[in-house]
């Protein structure tokens, strides 16, 4: 992904009100949360790879900060979703994305919503962590992409039973266990330092 891509995403982000930051590593993103994770405050997470890969989940584990960690072993299903609803009072609230359009347009999927919704509403402040294999064209590739690439890697992952898991690609079942029941669009927003976009160097999530 080339400067100039890159440099016209983060243009139309901020016409879009949604500051972005790009960083040249997962190790200079890293840093940028360790100034970020003040003692005690509360932070929630969506369900994300991409997380996982940049090695947030570990930071947050490790630092002073009250983690609503929904992967913590033994969790109940009662648990997950008070941690669920405390995501929308939390300090801090941190996920990935599905695809970005060079419009600055965000794309995402759920299943449940529990990602999806504290992104849109309630956070104090909320980051979304995107690797630049993330940055498609326009809407449609954004839509294909998701259906042809996230949504069924996502489905194997968590083993669900779905016809995408075997095919590859989305065919609009109607299997209870789907993953893709609620998409977003993010193409503004009223508080203009609510969500931020931080971008990565490399290819994190699919």
């Amino acid at each position: 992904m080339n400067k100039e891509v890159i440099d016209q995403l983060i243009k139309s982000l901020k016409k879009n009100r949604i500051e972005a930051i790009y960083f040249s590593s997962k190790e200079k993103l890293i840093d940028f949360f360790i100034d970020k994770l003040k003692p005690n405050m509360t932070v929630g997470t969506g369900d994300s790879l991409t997380l996982e890969q940049v090695g947030l989940f570990d930071l947050l584990r490790k630092s002073n900060v009250n983690f609503l960690d929904k992967y913590k072993r033994d969790i109940t299903k009662f648990e997950k979703d008070k941690l669920y609803r405390d995501n929308f009072s939390s300090d801090l609230f941190l996920s990935g994305i599905n695809a970005i359009t060079i419009e600055g347009k965000i794309f995402n999927l759920d299943g449940n919503g529990s990602r999806v919704a504290p992104i849109i509403y309630g956070p104090k402040q909320v980051f979304l962590i995107c690797g630049i294999n993330k940055i498609v064209q326009n809407d449609e590739e954004a839509i294909f992409r998701i259906r042809n690439i996230a949504a069924p890697i996502d489905a194997k992952r968590l083993n669900k039973k779905t016809p995408c898991v075997k095919t590859g690609k989305c065919i609009d079942c109607k299997s209870a266990d789907k993953i893709c029941n609620y998409y977003t669009i993010i193409q503004g927003q009223f508080d203009k330092n609510r969500i931020k976009v931080l971008l990565v160097d490399g290819e994190y999530g699919f």
